[in-house]
């Protein structure tokens, strides 16, 4: 028995290239130094993007030590309010560079850099490329601590190694780190998508029927019945993940392949990710259960606008062809990095009525994804440029009339769960404008029904147009409310001490903080804005605050259609 496993696991290395680890630099070291565990991983499906690194927990804390993994040198510094927070970037002479992100703090003497250059650019957020023999660490060394800035979801290092000449993402955990994970995959759902043609199209998911998957043993997953299709055309998807020791978050899958009768159909094995290609993740899973549901499904079949490089061994794009009265036997293989594997099992045939009518949704408009089109209802109308979709589409487009403090009735164009590539453009024509409201005006989206975001928009001649990567509900009103500030840790006329933090929360209800300033004494000084949390602070600065007299402390937030507010107050140093 142990010599077959032996034998299988070295089948399964060579079919797949699992085991490429050993080709991979073992250069690297852990930029922690705590046990690794994981609550994301490389290639893991999130909306509009694959993860592009992995994510290291940090014991549920911020503060924690974070080194250089390789020798190398800063190239690249940036700070955001959201995205990746504080990042440092370190080019390693192996032809890598790492990337650490959401960190708390810098080393005291790239922090003292990064302030300067804030200070000079009187910005928060700063993307800086120092000389190369301005910041230079050896293997191991403390680069900084770990946090929660940006859109992090908890206190973790978001940890990525990256071809350098590219800057294209690879998968982190075949470079050796201290990872472990004995555990293999879990099926969790099967998804069958019927088509009457070789051509996909996208019906608002009614193309789509689930089946329950159950487990036959460690490794082997089954469908308990025969999937009959009533098209003669067959795709699949599979709604798997992957678990690592030590943690229970649902990771990415690496590599599924799909068999049926035994031949090779269709494979996807996530070794690298392009920032360019990234935004593909649309055609790779199922984006309306995604949206809708939370589930990650990859699809086994491309989708005809899919410029991904992760496929192989594809035939006929994973579609299967559906004879009368045959019955195909079909398996997926899933693996993760460290050879970990699970097959889930099932069977299908075709049940195709050739004098079967499909329906469409009311109003419906078919769109060529390769054309595009152009169209109009009211005083709306909307841009759909080629190659904006990822399969031929029928789109629902409607109008109902508006209620409320709006400028327009309500266009709904299809449904916000059909993913789009690049940016669809909208456009209305209002001749009811006041002046004084024309830089307010903007389009918004209707999440859910009651909730509205804004999209934004332009307004000229009588003309607000936006262009939008969202399908969804738009209508049309004003952003006339200005931000609102409160101080969350500062008293009036309090004494604070040198490094204290004086923090303020700023809420705006519908266009979004645009800018923020603070200055103390009529002059400019250091805010940091978490977009998250929707916090400002201030941390006294002893090296540019004169101490042992009272401040005036004033500060300015504007909102991206030009409303602002100040607060001002003192305090003492």
């Amino acid at each position: 028995m142990a010599k077959f496993l032996t034998i299988l696991f070295i089948l399964l290395a060579s079919n797949f290239n699992v085991f490429s680890q050993n080709s991979a630099t073992s250069d690297f070291q852990s930029p922690l130094d705590i046990p690794l565990f994981l609550s994301g991983n490389f290639g893991e499906l999130r909306a509009t993007h694959f993860h592009a690194g992995i994510d290291l927990k940090t014991q549920g804390v911020t503060g924690k030590p974070v080194y250089s993994s390789f020798e190398g040198y800063i190239s690249r510094i940036k700070i955001q309010s959201g995205g990746y927070g504080k990042s440092l970037y370190i080019t390693h002479p192996n032809g890598y560079t790492t990337v650490y992100a959401h960190l708390d703090k810098y080393m005291p003497n790239v922090e003292a850099y990064v302030k300067s250059s804030q200070y000079k650019r009187k910005s928060y957020e700063i993307e800086l490329f120092p000389p190369k023999e301005m910041f230079v660490f050896k293997k191991g060394e403390l680069i900084g601590y770990s946090g929660n800035t940006g859109r992090s979801g908890g206190p973790h290092l978001h940890f990525e190694i990256r071809k350098t000449d590219g800057q294209i993402p690879v998968n982190g955990l075949k470079f050796h780190l201290p990872v472990e994970d004995r555990i293999r995959p879990e099926f969790r759902s099967l998804y069958a998508y019927s088509y009457p043609t070789e051509e996909t199209v996208s019906i608002g998911g009614s193309e789509r029927t689930m089946y329950n998957v159950r487990k036959k043993n460690d490794s082997v997953y089954y469908v308990d019945k025969v999937i009959e299709c009533t098209n003669n055309y067959l795709g699949f998807g599979a709604e798997v993940y992957d678990f690592l020791n030590g943690s229970s978050n649902k990771c990415g899958i690496y590599l599924l392949q799909l068999k049926v009768d035994n031949i090779p159909r269709f494979m996807f094995q996530i070794d690298a990710i392009s920032f360019v290609n990234s935004r593909f993740v649309n055609a790779h899973m199922d984006y309306e259960l995604k949206v809708d549901k939370g589930k990650s499904v990859h699809r086994l079949f491309a989708l005809p606008n899919n410029s991904l490089p992760i496929y192989s061994n594809t035939l006929d794009n994973g579609l299967l062809y559906l004879a009368d009265d045959s019955v195909y036997h079909c398996e997926i293989v899933a693996l993760d990095v460290y050879g970990n594997s699970s097959t889930l099992i099932f069977s299908c045939t075709s049940a195709a009525n050739d004098n079967a009518i499909r329906t469409f949704p009311d109003y419906s408009t078919f769109v060529n994804w390769e054309k595009g089109d152009d169209f109009s209802i009211g005083n709306f109308s909307v841009h759909i440029p080629p190659r904006a979709l990822y399969q031929d589409t029928y789109l629902s487009v409607s109008s109902m009339k508006g209620t409320g403090d709006v400028f327009s009735d309500t266009l709904i164009v299809c449904k916000e769960t059909e993913p789009l590539h690049i940016g669809i453009t909208i456009r209305v024509t209002i001749d009811t404008v006041k002046e004084y409201l024309e830089d307010k005006i903007l389009f918004a989206r209707l999440n859910g029904g009651k909730q509205i975001s804004a999209e934004g928009g332009e307004f000229h001649n009588g003309v607000l147009s936006v262009t939008t990567r969202n399908f969804g509900k738009y209508i049309v009103t004003v952003d006339t409310t200005a931000p609102l500030i409160k101080p969350l840790s500062f008293r009036s006329g309090g004494r604070y001490n040198k490094d204290q933090n004086l923090i303020f929360k700023v809420e705006d209800k519908l266009s979004g903080v645009q800018s923020y300033d603070a200055y103390i004494d009529d002059e400019w000084v250091l805010l940091q804005y978490d977009a998250k949390s929707g916090t400002l602070i201030y941390t006294i600065d002893a090296e540019r605050l004169e101490q042992g007299k009272s401040h005036k402390l004033k500060i300015v937030v504007s909102d991206a259609k030009y409303n602002r507010s100040e607060y001002e107050n003192r305090f003492y140093y």
